[in-house]
């Protein structure tokens, strides 16, 4: 028998954009009570207050999820407002476009901190309280990328890859607590602001390759993890097409792929170097798409059209 939502408690970090506040306004339309977090303080209390008016109670709390004291002030606040915590959502992620070596290093050390150390943070403040309840579900967000490797986002990749091993090894040590679960969700691409707010260091801008998904599919594939928690979930048939040639074919991945990604991820207009979002929260849109979808398709084409390329040319 799967959780009942309308009765549980749910951190979500990074709910202020994205697939973060995608899965705050599903949560909140269950009856959820919720606790969210992301560093930017105005769209924090903006999303907070849109699920208030669905009928839930939300909690908000500016939250850099690098550093850890502030993730555990995150959990002791919702346990005090609340009174426990049932469900946490790793949801915060950046990402930065350029070669390793392009990489400014303090960058790259800022993606792994967010996008793993966060959810190592977050793992560190919700397990002491699922142990105690004997029950609880931890959901990471890890990606296609957590799989298959890519060109051109190293630091992106290998956070994501160490998601899946973190997320693995909790599970085997939480052998002992059958009521407490860890997921790992492994999206395609998602049409949200992440690419807008990306750090870049490529000379030219970045871009998604299409088929994309919609937040609001991943949400509500956490909302089902967390009423009946699944191991991993890849989303969507691209997604998984690409784990299993990487599996089965590495020698053919490693030939076609890697071009088709390193031409699809650019469009042609030059862009000078930025750290984007990724050492200090940035303006611009925190919506929960990135308008790809409705605004750029001609973009999207334009990638997918490039991408081929790349792979007739790999």
């Amino acid at each position: 028998m799967g959780r009942d939502l309308s009765n549980c408690v749910v951190v979500i970090t990074g709910a202020s954009s994205g697939i973060g506040r995608a899965a705050a306004l599903a949560f909140a339309e269950r009856g959820s009570r919720l606790a969210l977090a992301a560093r930017a303080e105005p769209p924090l209390e903006e999303i907070a207050g849109e699920c208030e008016a669905r009928g839930t109670e939300a909690l908000w709390l500016p939250t850099d999820v690098r550093e850890e004291e502030q993730v555990s002030e995150l959990a002791r606040r919702t346990v005090d407002r609340f009174g426990r915590l049932d469900v946490w959502v790793n949801s915060a992620g950046v990402i930065v476009y350029g070669r390793f070596e392009d990489v400014p290093t303090d960058v790259f050390r800022a993606v792994i901190e967010t996008n793993l150390f966060g959810q190592v943070h977050g793992a560190r403040a919700a397990l002491p309280h699922f142990r105690r309840q004997r029950s609880g579900v931890l959901i990471n967000m890890a990606s296609v990328w957590g799989r298959v490797t890519a060109p051109h986002v190293t630091a992106y990749v290998t956070s994501k890859f160490a998601i899946r091993a973190f997320g693995e090894c909790l599970r085997e040590e939480l052998r002992d607590v059958p009521g407490v679960d860890v997921a790992t969700m492994l999206p395609q691409a998602v049409d949200t602001p992440i690419f807008a707010r990306a750090g870049n260091f490529a000379g030219r801008a970045p871009r998604p390759i299409p088929p994309l998904l919609d937040p609001e599919t991943v949400a509500n594939g956490i909302m089902r993890c967390a009423e009946s928690p699944k191991r991993e979930v890849t989303y969507s048939r691209m997604g998984r097409a690409l784990e299993l040639v990487h599996s089965v074919a590495p020698g053919l991945y490693s030939r076609f792929l890697p071009p088709a990604f390193e031409a699809g991820n650019y469009g042609e207009r030059p862009m000078p170097p930025t750290t984007g979002s990724i050492l200090e929260p940035t303006g611009g849109s925190h919506s929960t798409d990135g308008g790809w979808k409705q605004r750029r398709r001609r973009e999207l084409f334009r990638a997918l059209g490039s991408a081929l390329r790349g792979l007739i040319r790999g």
